[in-house]
């Protein structure tokens, strides 16, 4: 497959964080500029490696240096070669009608468990809920690995598939805190918890050295900026 989207166009898989923030908003200009029609599957950073690894993608986009996302499937990344295009802000989230001030302690210690209602963190009583997204995307891998120092969240978190409906169910439940980027957040109706930002990485992945057409892909999105 690897073959024929190199004849056709270039295939790259991985994470949507990458994809909505970079790729797609300037999709027809890195395809004029660059030749090469482009392919997009969404379906996670760790999964975007394995597709690489298995020669399903020309390029794997990531949100987590390599290590972390490789780590999320379990997948040895030797050969592979991470190429910084951008980076993102990630930020913790909770319904706007939660008031609670919350501290960097507090929000770990939700996140993994060690606090289950809105009453030990100076909220009102009533239960916490966890929104996640599925194991194996780059920014959970992210907030685990940085965030909670290498912890994982609580086995209680609901866990949802994609990034962006994170801030959907954190806008419409009152109990729910959660965290986004950019593009995951805007325009929901949630309110970000202050003092808390993780700077995420955006990366695209080649399988050994690129290709000059590859190449010439990855210089055209990191010529485009950052978040």
């Amino acid at each position: 497959m690897a073959g024929q989207a190199a004849a056709q166009g270039l295939a790259l898989h991985g994470a949507a964080t990458v994809a909505k923030n970079l790729v797609i908003p300037n999709q027809a200009r890195i395809e004029d500029q660059t030749g090469h029609s482009l392919s997009i599957v969404m379906n996670g950073s760790g999964n975007g490696l394995t597709d690489l690894a298995a020669g399903r993608a020309d390029l794997a986009m990531i949100s987590a240096p390599i290590e972390v996302a490789a780590a999320t499937v379990d997948l040895d990344p030797n050969g592979m070669i991470a190429h910084p295009v951008g980076r993102a802000a990630i930020r913790v989230m909770v319904n706007p009608a939660n008031r609670a001030a919350l501290t960097q302690d507090a929000v770990r210690a939700i996140f993994t468990g060690g606090a289950v209602d809105w009453s030990e963190v100076g909220g009102p009583a009533g239960p916490i809920q966890v929104v996640v997204e599925a194991p194996g995307q780059g920014t959970r891998a992210m907030v685990e690995a940085v965030f909670l120092g290498g912890r994982s969240f609580t086995p209680q978190a609901r866990l949802m598939p994609v990034l962006a409906q994170l801030a959907q169910v954190a806008g419409q439940a009152p109990n729910a805190i959660s965290y986004g980027n950019g593009s995951s957040i805007r325009g929901a109706s949630v309110r970000l918890v202050e003092g808390i930002e993780i700077a995420q990485p955006l990366s695209l992945v080649t399988k050994g050295a690129p290709t000059p057409e590859v190449r010439a892909l990855i210089d055209a999105i990191a010529a485009l900026g950052v978040e």
